[in-house]
């Protein structure tokens, strides 16, 4: 990748995590990535663009992240904890902004929206992580309990981005509960 190219992205990542996709404007972003208006443009024809790039780039890297610290782990139940820790390890990173992913399908709300259909693949796709782990541990219906679990997650997000402190205390209070129910 071009290294203003990058610029441009890194950018979009910082001002769309922290202020949301509408409220920042491509004259904000081509001033704090420190480009030209004609190097943006030959990257990014559209706002639009972006976005749906900032959020592919999303989701690659939180893939990449969740399974590398899945893979330190042979149980399941470790695994499947590992995904927790990894949230809350991103809940207290002080450039948590909240899920970029949430936000586009809040500001994006057409189906069929590149920005919604980003959104959603990482949903599914860290349903299908977990179900597999669950699977791996015996439980029983595990794609049901891979939907409450990921709602769960979305729901720490939001809340760890609404309170800032807690957030171990409601992981730990959290993973009680989730090692209940795998019991069951």
């Amino acid at each position: 990748m071009r290294k203003k190219e990058e610029a441009v992205l890194h950018a979009a990542t910082k001002l769309f995590s922290e202020h949301g996709y509408h409220a920042v404007g491509v004259d904000r972003i081509i001033s704090e990535s420190n480009v030209a208006k004609m190097t943006f443009y030959k990257y990014f024809p559209s706002k639009i663009t972006l976005i749906e790039r900032v959020l592919i780039r999303r989701d690659k890297i939180l893939r990449e992240n969740i399974l590398e610290e899945i893979s330190r782990y042979r149980s399941p139940t470790k695994k499947l904890k590992a995904i927790f820790d990894w949230y809350g390890n991103w809940f207290c990173d002080p450039d948590f902004h909240g899920c970029m992913f949430i936000k586009a399908s809040e500001e994006f709300s057409t189906d069929g929206d590149a920005m919604r259909v980003v959104s959603q693949g990482y949903r599914e796709w860290l349903q299908n992580v977990i179900v597999g782990i669950l699977r791996d541990i015996g439980v029983g219906r595990p794609e049901a309990l891979a939907l409450y679990l990921v709602l769960i997650i979305d729901g720490l997000t939001v809340n760890s981005n609404m309170f800032r402190s807690g957030v171990d205390e409601k992981l730990g209070i959290t993973w009680s509960y989730v090692k209940q129910l795998l019991k069951n």
